[in-house]
């Protein structure tokens, strides 16, 4: 028995809506408002603006999504852009540079929707007798074998929307730990830590800390449709080859 999936589109939801909005609202904004022929007065104002159109929504991600990373980057993006005016003091480029917070935007959200997309086509899942392996890099860098035997547990983790997406991850979780993690609740955000890295949260008030099985790309068989059904071939296989090893 041999399985073959990767991640489907659906499993990188989020990302595959938010980069959208954000070229759509720097294109919207671009013809809109003009920031090179407007007042400082108004300039301010619609500096403003930007950013709460591009700030906000990350916000609600990183606490949604448990990860600083989604209200960081649009920050830092639109301070990078608006700071750009300070070092280019070329007349010439003034569009460009009173426009920065836009431009810097669409240019970033059209790279990192090509960039998702060559991530999500790197990564393979085979399933067979042996074990589970996984692929992941640019040509296939990264691979590594989880072993049957060492498999103690098959989980499904999937939230609300991924329910209704029709995908989830099928999380194998081995003797020594792998698939489990630690979330740690710091201030209203949180950083989780995996078997393979970390991700970390801004740091406000008292930190906790909460076991949970954590679903990622390299350690688990992640945003695949029909998760059911990947997970009871797992499982069938895992007890058909206990029963031969006992018989043997």
């Amino acid at each position: 028995m041999e399985i073959k999936v990767r991640p489907t589109r659906r499993a990188f939801a989020i990302r595959y809506l938010i980069y959208p909005y954000y070229l759509v609202a720097g294109l919207v904004m671009l013809f809109w408002k003009d920031l090179s022929i407007l007042h400082e007065s108004d300039y301010l104002l619609y500096l403003l603006l930007w950013g709460g159109l591009t700030v906000i929504p990350g916000l609600m991600l990183a606490f949604k999504r448990r990860r600083f990373g989604w209200f960081f980057w649009p920050l830092a993006l639109d301070l990078l852009g608006w700071a750009s005016q300070f070092v280019v003091k070329n007349e010439d480029y003034s569009y460009y540079v009173k426009n920065g917070p836009y431009l810097i935007f669409i240019a970033v959200s059209i790279i990192a929707l090509v960039f998702i997309e060559l991530y999500r086509l790197s990564i393979k899942y085979t399933i067979s007798d042996s074990g589970i392996e996984i692929t992941t890099g640019a040509f296939g860098a990264n691979n590594q074998l989880i072993v049957n035997k060492h498999i103690t547990n098959v989980l499904l983790k999937r939230n609300f929307l991924e329910m209704l997406l029709g995908v989830g991850h099928v999380i194998p979780v081995t003797s020594s730990g792998m698939g489990a993690g630690d979330t740690g609740v710091m201030g209203g955000f949180t950083g989780s830590t995996g078997v393979k890295g970390a991700n970390v949260g801004g740091f406000v008030g008292k930190t906790s800390s909460v076991k949970e099985f954590v679903a990622d790309p390299k350690n688990c068989i992640y945003g695949v449709p029909n998760p059911r059904r990947i997970m009871e071939e797992i499982k069938k296989t895992l007890t058909n080859n206990r029963v031969t090893s006992h018989e043997s």
